[in-house]
This record gives C-alpha cells, sequence and structure tokens, in this order.
C-alpha cells in the first residue's frame, strides 16, 4: 500500500510539473535558458549592530590600562553575483556569492590623561556562498515576479579575532527572498528584491541576522 502511495505521489507531482510548464509556455514568451544576475544589497542590520560608541571620561579609572573604543565604522555593502540556469520557464536552479564588509577604527584611551594613546584599523567581511533554486510564478514580455532561497556557507573573517583568537570561521548561510520583481526586455532586465539573508556558526557566533532586506541590480540572459 506505501509503494502504492510513493507511485501515486510521483505522478501527481509529475503532472503538476508538465501542467505548470505548459501554462508557463502559453502564458509567456520565450525565455533564456542562462541568466547571470549581478547586485547590491543594503547595510540595515550592520548599521544598527555596529556603531560608534559614546566616548566617556575614564579619569580615576584604574592607571596603567588603556581602555579601547570603537568608532569611525564604515561599510561595504552586500555585493552579489549570481549564475542561475533555467530547467523550466518557472524555476531555475544556480548559485550566488555574496560579499559584504565593514570597518571600523579602535582607539585606545590611558586613565590619566584620558587622551587617545594607541589606534589600529580594523575590519571584518561575510563571504556567502549559496546553491539557490528560483521560482518564476508570473512572466509577461517586460515583468516577472519569482521568489528564491539559497543555503550555503558563510566565511566570516578579517582582522577581529573572536573568542577563541581565530580570525575566520566558517558558518552556515540561508538567504531567503520572499518576492522579486523583474522589468525588462530581451536578454537585458533590472530587478528589485525582499528578503532577508543570515549567517551563524552557533547560537553565540550570529554574522548575519535577515541583513540586505532589500537588493536590487541587473541581469542579462543568454
Amino acid at each position: 500500500m506505501r509503494k502504492v502511495c510513493n507511485y501515486i505521489t510521483i505522478l501527481c507531482l509529475v503532472f503538476l510539473s508538465v501542467q505548470l510548464n505548459a501554462q508557463t509556455k502559453e502564458a509567456a514568451p520565450d525565455f533564456s535558458r542562462h541568466e547571470v544576475r549581478f547586485g547590491v544589497g543594503d547595510m540595515l542590520f550592520e548599521t544598527m549592530i555596529w556603531h560608534n560608541q559614546v566616548h566617556k571620561s575614564y579619569a580615576g579609572s584604574p592607571a596603567g590600562i588603556l581602555y579601547p573604543e570603537k568608532r569611525g565604522y564604515k561599510f561595504l555593502p552586500h555585493i552579489s553575483g549570481e549564475y542561475s540556469y533555467h530547467l523550466l520557464p518557472w524555476m531555475s536552479i544556480g548559485g550566488t556569492i555574496d560579499f559584504q564588509q565593514t570597518y571600523w577604527r579602535t582607539e585606545y584611551f590611558n586613565s590619566a590623561s584620558d587622551r587617545i594613546m594607541e589606534s589600529a584599523k580594523e575590519n571584518f567581511y561575510n563571504l556567502c556562498i549559496m546553491p539557490t533554486i528560483r521560482f518564476n510564478y508570473f512572466r509577461r514580455e517586460h515583468v516577472g515576479l519569482y521568489s528564491a532561497i539559497a543555503v550555503g556557507l558563510d566565511i566570516n573573517g578579517g582582522t577581529e579575532k573572536n573568542g577563541f583568537g581565530q580570525n575566520t570561521v566558517v558558518g552556515a548561510a540561508l538567504d531567503i527572498r520572499l518576492i522579486g520583481v523583474r522589468f525588462g526586455a530581451n536578454h537585458y532586465w533590472g530587478y528589485v528584491e525582499l528578503g532577508g539573508l543570515s549567517a551563524l556558526k552557533s547560537k553565540d557566533a550570529m554574522f548575519l541576522l535577515f541583513s540586505e532586506i532589500v537588493r536590487a541590480g541587473f541581469s542579462y540572459g543568454f
């Protein structure tokens, strides 16, 4: 009985795939099998979490100690590249690479003079490499709607060290594009997406959390 149910399920999935394929072909123009995409995303998460510390006076603090403050934050926005292959008009598979970097300056204050004694430039980056699947559920000649999900690895590195003295840590990455709008003609398209990119090694090492809420860019199909 279980085998029969499995066969019925497989047949239903095949039938659904064929129907969706037929409907999409009937309603939409021809599509390119290959597509490359380049995009830029916001830094809302990074700018909310990492920002200049408010300076406080260290007068009266124990002598002989330098007190650090992180200031002068700058951000390189998310830059992404993607390749996808359209298995069907309504589904494509491929891969996405996303890179982001954050810079700051650590200033060390002397308790006696309350002046900056040392200053060091520091940074960290997140490089996400993720297989991606995209569902194109609305296609017309000059506009389309889609959703996408990507799961892969995040490489978190830079000059900053974690609690174990490591500069580079590898964790998991998840990128969900809840909705995307593409617009253009022929081989050239622009797009805007809403979603979130998260990356972590463990519950105590969160690198990104629903970062890159908005991503926009352009694509070329061939």
